[in-house]
């Protein structure tokens, strides 16, 4: 099949033109209010009875007429006649005279003819008979009638969305059922590669993202998501679920197809069986969107990468949901911040999924495809085409994907399971990276992390052993960070029950999964194999080039133990945890290392850094680390301050 190119990129404000122009009509219905949250309301809300329905008392105490209690005070107690008891609820009838009294409760009618509630703390009853400590004035301690709902008012306008108070405000006005807004959304899937969550992922096949992603998109705006499912990169099988859906929605998502391979598909259906009215965007991520309209039903066709799909949805279809249901439906969640790296932009109009910590905003992008960059993004920034460079502590606003709880640190480097224990018992929330010690060490320099977990051994000739981070610290002139004493880790080689392998002498012949390069397991294993080389009086490079597979890098210790378990490797290199884990591998240790942390100098004195240092610190969290870690003498003082 012919390659078809894109067709010329619109601009983004001629992109947002056109899909502003899509008109998507929504129909209204009626729900049950315990099914209303979320919605949005069709009608205006006018209600018909006074909330509260009568004057009601606010306190315990006893109902009065105020002018029998100007003379009361603690040495002289107005004396009054007690009359009963009127608890909450109750439709008995009492009309007070002057100097009579009706005990009352928190919410119950007040009785005719009394104006006013004197606390129970102020009274004291003896002999049918309640003596007032203090005077009160008219109206004191009463709600009257209406005083917060009128009948006749208009409570809650139309296009509002129902949240928990509007939930609350229609149950008090007596509604049962609400008239809402009904705005029926399609969401499709495209892809050969795709399954569902839930099934067996065979090689070559990845989780569908989109489909759930963009339903919590749209239900947050306040429409009806309809999931299809996941559809073949087949055009018979496209053209039949598109017709099912065009008869039951009033807009239509697609995710992936939308690009000019022979494989994309939909740019060809609407251009059949309706109207293009753009194909392809000038900016990044999002190039290959499809603009449509098939039988009056607007198609918006987003791309497949699940980072790039959300920031369209938000960039483009969020708004014109939003504008559909009402202007009240609610806008464009933002949120001020300043940039807390120094970013070089590519000249062109950019979406960049950004993280927020205590203000300060985070690149988040990993790269074209990577899921990771929405576990570590809480939204967007927009980045003008002509703005190359923005400087570390310049204003920017992001936009948020919806409800977002950002976290108190930011923390890059190598993989620990001690980082979740410090987590646990901090009560703080962490947002980590895991990208080997270098790339914390990196992190650290760019700013664009808090923390960084690093564990690099560094060794020079006739020294006796090898020093942890500090060297590295010293020839990246970090001055502007710290190193804080973290803990040992027990360091070893990872096999099967059944393997010969019985130390580093033993891998010459066999399949290695190493780690990836710039982390610290990888340099201390090159470590540990230059000294039995010396020890043995062989040539290092020699060696490692007889272990197959010592240049493959797994970028986690769960890819380590996978290869081993599943036979692709007779051997792996990763942390005694890991064993421990799993029954089926058996750890030789090799080595301890120290594991630390890198802070930054500007963030050393904020209560969350402060919060992370006392847990590291404890008591409890030198009980709780797993096996094979174990704190140390100076764990949670800083050894290295340049």
């Amino acid at each position: 099949m012919k390659r078809k190119e894109f067709r010329e990129l619109v601009s983004v404000e001629e992109a947002r033109k056109i899909i502003n122009s899509l008109k998507v009509t929504p129909e209204k219905e009626y729900l049950a209010l315990e099914n209303a949250y979320g919605k949005t309301l069709a009608e205006d809300i006018i209600t018909e009875i006074n909330v509260p329905p009568f004057p009601r008392a606010v306190m315990d105490g006893y109902a009065v007429r105020a002018e029998d209690t100007y003379a009361g005070s603690e040495k002289v107690p107005v004396k009054l006649k007690l009359l009963g008891n009127i608890p909450a609820g109750s439709d008995e009838k009492f009309r007070i005279s002057a100097g009579e009294a009706v005990e009352i409760a928190t919410g119950a009618p007040i009785p005719e003819g009394a104006d006013a509630v004197v606390m129970v703390e102020y009274t004291y009853e003896e002999n049918e008979t309640v003596s007032v400590l203090g005077a009160v004035t008219a109206g004191e301690n009463i709600t009257k009638a209406g005083s917060d709902i009128r009948k006749g008012e208009r409570v809650l306008r139309r296009g509002r969305k129902l949240g928990t108070r509007e939930i609350g405000v229609l149950a008090s006005t007596g509604k049962k059922e609400v008239p809402v807004l009904r705005l029926p959304i399609g969401i499709i899937s495209t892809g050969d590669e795709l399954v569902s969550p839930g099934e067996n992922l065979t090689q070559g096949k990845v989780y569908d993202a989109n489909s759930y992603t963009l339903y919590a998109g749209v239900k947050e705006c306040g429409a009806s998501p309809l999931l299809y499912g996941i559809v073949k990169d087949d055009e018979n099988l496209m053209e039949k679920v598109l017709e099912t859906a065009i008869s039951e929605c009033a807009l239509i998502l697609t995710s992936g197809s939308t690009s000019s391979g022979s494989g994309d598909v939909m740019y060809r259906l609407i251009d059949r069986a309706g109207e293009t009215l753009a194909h392809g965007v000038n900016i990044k991520p999002g190039k290959p969107v499809v603009i449509g309209v098939i039988k009056s039903v607007p198609i918006i066709g987003l791309p497949g990468n699940p980072t790039s799909a959300l920031m369209i949805f938000n960039e483009f279809v969020a708004p014109l949901l939003r504008k559909s249901l009402g202007a009240g439906a609610g806008t464009r969640k933002t949120e001020k911040g300043i940039m807390g790296t120094d970013l070089r932009s590519e000249g062109r109009q950019q979406l960049l999924p950004v993280g927020m910590v205590r203000g300060r905003v985070y690149p988040a992008d990993r790269g074209s495809g990577a899921i990771t960059s929405l576990s570590g993004a809480d939204g967007f920034i927009e980045i003008p085409p002509k703005t190359e460079f923005i400087e570390s502590g310049t204003p920017v606003e992001v936009t948020l994907f919806g409800e977002v709880e950002k976290p108190d640190l930011q923390i890059s480097g190598g993989f620990c399971p001690g980082l979740d224990v410090l987590e646990d018992l901090s009560g703080l929330r962490f947002r980590t990276l895991y990208t080997g010690s270098s790339g914390g060490f990196s992190a650290i320099a760019a700013k664009t992390a808090d923390i960084a977990g690093v564990n690099l051994p560094s060794k020079s000739k006739g020294q006796a052993e090898a020093l942890y981070n500090i060297p590295i610290m010293k020839n990246m002139e970090l001055s502007e960070a710290v190193l804080v004493r973290g803990y040992r880790r027990e360091v070893g080689l990872l096999v099967r029950l059944d393997s010969t392998i019985k130390g580093l002498e033993d891998l010459p012949g066999k399949h290695l999964i190493n780690r990836n390069r710039g982390s610290g397991i990888r340099a201390l294993l090159d470590l540990k194999i230059e000294e039995l080389a010396g020890e043995k009086e062989i040539n290092k490079k020699e060696f490692t080039d007889s272990i197959h597979g010592y240049s493959s890098g797994a970028k986690s210790e769960v890819a380590v133990c996978e290869a081993v378990l599943s036979g692709k490797a007779d051997s792996g290199v990763g942390l005694r945890n890991c064993a421990e884990k799993n029954n089926d591998i058996k750890f030789i240790k090799i080595a301890e290392e120290e594991y630390d942390f890198l802070i930054r100098k500007e963030v050393l004195d904020t209560p969350e850094v402060q919060k992370f240092l006392q847990t590291l610190g404890s008591k409890e969290f030198a009980s709780k680390l797993p096996a094979g870690l174990q704190v140390c003498e100076r764990t949670g003082e800083i050894i290295y301050n340049e």
